[in-house]
């Protein structure tokens, strides 16, 4: 008799592996065999892509190139596809050991060997060891965010709503004062610091949680961290304000590097890509050694591959199904999913109708590597993480 089975974690794994008497020795073999890769090389000479083909095969692996490659063409660059689990990666890399002209793809083997340990966060003194899914509740000073249930004005509401938030299992509160769905106009920093006024100095005494601030300028971020704020999330990815970084540095606070396309008053403007995963992998490379060449500690770096930022309804769905390609950085997700149109536009729904496709979405986002999930329903959020992680974890 045979039977399929369906091992998707590692204990899983030796939990069969002990069930059949295996010697335990011998449990890491199979532990680096049952996990399959697929890793795409770019920019090979045909020397490289032929080398790591015939090194492929032998290892038991297999690469996928271009016709053209078996053309050969001195001077071409090729893409490739390598189709390999760690245990016949571990085999390509030594093999590799003794050729130079290799030594950056061997590199790039060893790198990906290397990345089983979780991402760290460092925020202010604190070293957290992203082991769990975070909870980030958003609240917005704004009256025209697209969520009606996240505008909040007046001190009182603010106050009350910061600590139920707390109370729910909140990790960090995002605060921010401009509105940044699809077709808003920028407002003037000194109505966002004015707004920010209202609330932020009194939530950063109340509250036992980190602050985030939602903001792309560097004056409005320089008075939220003056106010006590530790987490800077710019949904510009470092382009509005090529300061932020430098600001970010000189405060030792942690900084949220998101892709966009646009800005928040164009970037629905018909969207498009070629690529996108690698599009928003090659943006979030170079906004991360800008800033890490800014001063900005890589430790505190934390991505977001930004649903909804200039993107179609479908790239949305398919960053929900890649997510896990992102965590090559080793740097915590974050993703603001909830209540977006991707969730409701397909049936209707309007905003205040989305609270159950959004908790479906967040259960498929934590499994795909999501580290810290931006919400509006803090206590919902709170719960559903609870149990993925429980499963998943």
């Amino acid at each position: 008799m045979v039977r399929k089975l369906i091992l998707g974690s590692r204990d899983s794994i030796l939990q069969e592996l002990a069930r059949i008497g295996v010697d335990k020795k011998s449990y890491p073999i199979f532990i680096n065999k049952s996990d399959h890769l697929i890793l795409k090389f770019e920019n090979l000479s045909c020397a490289q892509t032929h080398i790591l083909k015939q090194t492929a095969l032998i290892c038991g692996a297999d690469l996928a190139i271009p016709k053209t490659a078996y053309q050969g063409g001195k001077g071409k660059k090729f893409s490739v596809l390598f189709f390999a689990n760690k245990r016949e990666i571990e085999k390509i890399e030594k093999k590799l050991d003794d050729q130079p002209w290799m030594e950056p793809i061997r590199q790039e083997l060893q790198n990906i060997l290397a990345q089983r340990h979780l991402p760290v966060l460092e925020l202010g003194r604190k070293k957290i060891t992203i082991d769990r899914t975070y909870i980030m509740g958003v609240i917005n000073i704004t009256l025209d965010s697209f969520y009606g249930g996240s505008r909040y004005t007046t001190r009182a509401v603010l106050e009350k709503v910061a600590r139920e938030m707390e109370e729910e299992g909140a990790d960090f509160i995002d605060i921010g004062a401009e509105s940044t769905r699809p077709g808003a106009c920028p407002i003037d920093e000194k109505e966002e610091i004015e707004r920010l006024k209202l609330i932020l100095p009194k939530l950063a005494k109340m509250t036992h949680i980190p602050i985030s601030i939602d903001t792309r300028k560097t004056r409005v971020a320089s008075f939220a961290i003056d106010h006590g704020a530790t987490i800077v999330n710019d949904i510009s990815g470092l382009g509005f304000d090529k300061k932020m970084a430098k600001v970010v540095a000189k405060n030792n606070v942690c900084l949220v590097i998101m892709h966009i396309k646009g800005s928040p008053k164009t970037m629905q403007l018909n969207p498009s890509y070629d690529d996108l995963m690698g599009e928003i992998h090659n943006f979030l490379e170079k906004k991360i050694d800008f800033a890490t060449q800014s001063g900005v500690k890589r430790e505190r770096i934390i991505i977001d591959p930004g649903f909804g930022f200039g993107k179609r309804l479908d790239d949305n769905y398919e960053i929900m199904r890649r997510l896990n390609e992102l965590t090559t950085f080793k740097r915590p997700i974050l993703v603001g999913h909830s209540r977006k149109s991707f969730i409701g536009v397909p049936f209707n729904f309007t905003p205040e109708q989305r609270l159950e496709g959004t908790l479906g979405v967040e259960a498929l986002l934590i499994k795909s590597g999501a580290s810290i999930l931006r919400v509006h329903d803090v206590l919902e959020a709170k719960r559903v993480a609870l149990l993925i992680d429980r499963i998943e974890r």
